[in-house]
């Protein structure tokens, strides 16, 4: 019971560690993405 729920928390943490950094720089892209369609809008004005 113990190895499995060490295992089981490992890989949690295995994956954690893994998306946090792919969620900051989707988060990034999709700042830059917003910020660049909010000037696009305000130069077609």
């Amino acid at each position: 019971m113990m190895m499995g729920s060490c295992t089981a928390v490992g890989m949690f943490f295995g994956m954690l560690g893994m998306l946090t950094p792919l969620i900051a720089i989707g988060a990034i892209i999709y700042l830059v993405v917003a910020k660049r369609k909010n000037s696009d809008l305000h130069e077609a004005r």
